[in-house]
């Protein structure tokens, strides 16, 4: 039973941890966006949860 639920846990918690990020790179000024070269920050965010 466990692993029938793994992979729904584990998404359920990846699409956490991409709200959270999204969120944290949207509040973040243009000036540093630009500085940090983040054209994109939904593709970003993507990237940076799954690779």
């Amino acid at each position: 039973m466990k692993t029938l639920f793994q992979p729904i846990l584990t998404a359920a918690r990846n699409q956490a941890r991409y709200r959270t990020t999204r969120a944290a790179l949207a509040r973040l000024p243009a000036s540093t966006l630009v500085d940090l070269d983040i054209h994109d920050v939904d593709a970003t965010a993507r990237r940076a949860i799954w690779g």
